[in-house]
């Protein structure tokens, strides 16, 4: 496999439409940034574009060096660094260098799909806790507390913590809260499945 072709399967056109600041809708239409597009009329797909105004069309390659006004070459280089594919543009591609991107590609995209899940299980179990803590509030001094409130009581600010760690924190310290996040994803599940029994 050639280096372009290596690049073309490792890096989408709708990634990088998106990091050299594309806005793609939920169509997976764009602004053609080619032409005086006041509509989206470019189509972004995994492997290639088409603008059905202007009629630009390519791959990724294509759409960067048009986007930069490079030529492929320079445009399958600054693919390789933008996207720290690591292949060296002077050598042929291996299959331990392909195999070798492709876990580190792979490797990212799951660490994305953690966090993603990760920080709405945060989110979810704060909103929780927040609607616990009004919903069930003592009306006087003498109640019984519900179990829920004094949950509500003990996790409300720790949770709120988390989740300004996953706004606000490094890579490394979301990772290391992948144990407390199993922890309320379990405790979740929980009052899912009591939500089924009741």
């Amino acid at each position: 496999m050639t280096k372009f072709g290596t690049i073309k399967e490792l890096v989408t056109v709708r990634q990088a439409a998106e990091h050299y600041g594309l806005n793609i809708t939920h169509s997976n239409m764009c602004r053609c940034p080619f032409h005086s597009d006041h509509t989206p009329s470019m189509k972004i797909y995994d492997k290639n574009y088409h603008c059905f105004g202007c009629g630009a069309h390519g791959d990724v390659i294509d759409l960067t060096a048009h986007f930069f006004g490079t030529s492929q070459l320079e445009a399958a280089k600054r693919l390789n660094e933008d996207f720290c594919l690591r292949l060296d543009m002077d050598k042929p591609v291996s299959n331990k260098e392909i195999q070798m991107i492709r876990r580190r590609k792979q490797e990212a995209e799951d660490y994305a799909e953690w966090e993603r899940n990760a920080w709405l299980t945060l989110l979810e179990y704060y909103k929780l806790l927040c609607q616990w803590r009004d919903e069930y509030a003592p009306s006087s001094d003498t109640d019984i507390p519900d179990e829920r409130f004094i949950e509500s009581l003990k996790n409300r600010d720790y949770i709120e913590y988390l989740c300004s760690i996953f706004i606000s924190g490094s890579k490394d310290e979301r990772t290391a809260l992948r144990e407390e996040v199993k922890h309320i994803e379990r405790r979740m599940y929980e009052y899912r499945r009591s939500l089924i029994t009741l």
